[in-house]
This record gives structure tokens, sequence and C-alpha cells, in this order.
């Protein structure tokens, strides 16, 4: 069986952006994932955007950061994590993309690189 990857995602007004992250994520040729998309309490309709892809996808998931929670990023991102429940983790910013082999290829090393506890990659595609 393939292993699970969590996709996490931060997110705060990006209502005209956030479909090409979400897109990528759709696009990818390794299909055995989740993606968890955080927002940060928008104002704008960042929520409902992301809502459209869950109801295609099961896939996809949104959390909302709690009001008590620390405001910003990383704070959504460890909300991500915590609700992850795959066996590796990719974080995703919603104003970027990945090239549609991203998960496949990182899947490929880690087998390639069993000992290893984290690899890092370079991320491209930050869209203008």
């Amino acid at each position: 069986m393939q292993s699970l990857v969590s996709i996490i995602i931060p997110t705060y007004n990006r209502l005209n952006i956030i479909e090409v992250a979400l897109t990528s994520v759709l696009n990818q040729s390794y299909h055995n994932w989740e993606c968890i998309i955080v927002d940060d309490r928008s104002t704008d309709n960042s929520f409902e955007k992301v809502s459209e892809y869950i109801e295609h996808d099961k896939r996809f998931s949104i959390l909302k950061r709690p009001v008590n929670s620390v405001k910003g990023a990383s704070s959504c991102r460890n909300i991500g994590l915590f609700n992850a429940k795959g066996d590796y983790v990719v974080f995703l910013d919603s104003d970027d993309c990945m090239i549609n082999t991203c998960l496949e290829n990182r899947i490929l090393e880690f087998e390639n690189n069993k000992n290893s506890d984290f690899l890092v990659f370079p991320m491209g595609g930050k869209n203008q």
C-alpha cells in the first residue's frame, strides 16, 4: 500500500490565488494524499472557495484556526500537523504550487534514503 502524504496549507485571505495551489495538489501523479487547509480566520471568501474543492474530493479538508490560538502561518501549520494522518508531511504555502511529480519524487527519495528521518527539497513555482 502506498504511504499517505499529508499536505498542509495555511491560508489567509487568498480567495484570488488559492485555486492554483489546490489545483496543483489535484494534479499530482501520486494519489495517496490528504490536503489539510488551515484558514487563519480569513475575512474574504477563501473558506467557501476551499469548501468547493472538498465537495468534489474528500482528500481535501479545511480547519479554521481557533480564536484562542496564535494567529499566523506557523500556528496554522502546527494545527494542520496535529490533525495530519500521513506517513509524510509536505508544507505548501497558499500562493505556491507543486509540479505534478512533486509527491512522487519525494516518496522515491525517501525509499532511497530509508535511514533518514527527514529530507529537505527545493520548492519552486511561486505564483505571481
